[in-house]
């Protein structure tokens, strides 16, 4: 099967979870022995195709991200405007590289970001959509309260309305879905997101070594925190339970990586609460170092309010570390509490303290939850299911649009 993927990111230039998603599927399709081209939006500007993993890649611009810094641009004006830009590179873009090839069976949109691409492409083109709904800003924002947040609200709501069928990562969210679009549930598919076997693979021990020493002494307990710094994730709930663990265990220290809008305010945050000896923002890092982080870490730590899927901390279980997260989401469809990993209450220093207390101050507990967590990560979210339920969505798809007039 011939299958155009659109997403706003692909690796190597990945800021959360959707690109490494979109990655996942589209590699694990092609071992399957469909045909996936991904045609995505890049801060490096238009580049010609090539192949990674089997995977036929094109990448068009978004040019202003590079003035902004920050992919998601915060959510202002600036950001739809690049948004915009990169659907019609997107479009023009497919519409090239479709000249003269066999038709795709299939168009596969990743979020409300490709949306406006997603239908131009499926009305010029005849190809029916599938959509995969990765969050939404009515999640993201507890409610939509402004002008902007109503305008990707609708957005959302349109691309739902005009794709075949409505893939989400979680049961989480098809209620959401059911919910805030009035979509009906006969149209989702439930399908969650899923982890490579390969990142159960050590990392070198020595790099593990000197990366550890980079941010804590050999005696320390180490507590790591990756993904993006924006509000929703729930890093300043981090800082807020900080206090509270060092009143237990004084010789923890907190890394946390990555970027977004909201890192200016966690830094100022930290250093009004005294926390520069404790917690260091480590930034953007690489996935090398990402991967040394996880082997080198007591317990990695994802304190969401609000989280579609996490795909993070899926991740970090599989590369056997412990996990605390909120229960919240579809991480509460991932993390069994006290047998995978703990649970903890979203929003609440406290409860978020004493999860990582729980976990730092049992090494018994810590082990098993780091056995059991590898285990169950590698067994019930490996990518060759989920890109087996991908395929049989295709498959009713392609079934369905021959038969019908649309």
């Amino acid at each position: 099967m011939r299958v155009l993927m659109l997403s706003y990111e692909y690796p190597p230039e990945v800021v959360g979870g959707l690109g490494a998603a979109v990655s996942g599927l589209a590699r694990s399709l092609t071992r399957h022995g469909d045909e996936v081209h991904v045609i995505c939006a890049s801060s490096g500007g238009d580049a010609a195709s090539s192949v990674q993993d089997g995977v036929k890649v094109s990448r068009v611009a978004r040019s202003i991200i590079q003035a902004s810094g920050d992919p998601y641009g915060g959510g202002g004006g600036a950001f739809l405007h690049t948004v915009m830009e990169a659907n019609f590179g997107l479009t023009s873009r497919t519409v090239s590289e479709a000249r003269g090839c066999d038709v795709y069976d299939v168009l596969h949109a990743h979020d409300w970001l490709v949306g406006f691409a997603a239908k131009s492409l499926k009305h010029a083109l005849h190809i029916p959509l599938v959509l995969t709904v990765h969050s939404t800003e009515y999640g993201r924002n507890r409610g939509i309260h402004s002008d902007l947040q109503k305008y990707i609200h609708e957005v959302e709501w349109m691309i739902t309305y005009e794709a075949w069928r409505v893939i989400c990562c979680s049961h989480y969210m098809a209620d959401e879905l059911r919910r805030i679009f009035s979509l009906p549930g006969d149209k989702i598919d439930v399908i969650p997101n899923g982890v490579d076997p390969e990142m159960s693979r050590p990392p070198d021990a020595e790099f593990v070594r000197q990366t550890r020493l980079r941010f804590a002494r050999p005696e320390d307990r180490l507590v790591f925190y990756v993904g993006r710094l924006v509000y929703e994730k729930g890093v300043h709930v981090l800082l807020d339970a900080v206090p509270q663990v060092l009143a237990e265990v004084p010789n923890t220290r907190f890394v946390i990586a990555g970027d977004g809008y909201y890192a200016s305010v966690l830094r100022e945050k930290a250093a009004k609460m005294g926390l520069g000896q404790a917690v260091t923002f480590a930034g953007r890092i690489s996935d090398e170092e990402r991967d040394a982080l996880y082997a080198a870490a007591d317990v990695a730590v994802f304190p969401s309010l609000y989280e579609p899927f996490g795909i993070v901390a899926l991740e970090a279980m599989a590369r056997g570390t412990t996990v605390v997260a909120s229960d919240v989401g579809g991480l509460s469809e991932v993390i069994r509490h006290e047998e995978t990993g703990v649970k903890v209450y979203p929003g609440s220093a406290d409860s978020l303290a004493w999860g990582i207390r729980r976990v730092l101050c049992d090494a018994g507990f810590r082990s098993l939850l780091s056995q059991r967590g590898r285990e169950d990560a590698l067994s019930r979210f490996g990518w060759d299911a989920v890109a087996a339920s991908t395929h049989s969505v295709y498959e009713r798809v392609r079934a369905e649009a021959a038969r019908v007039a649309w």
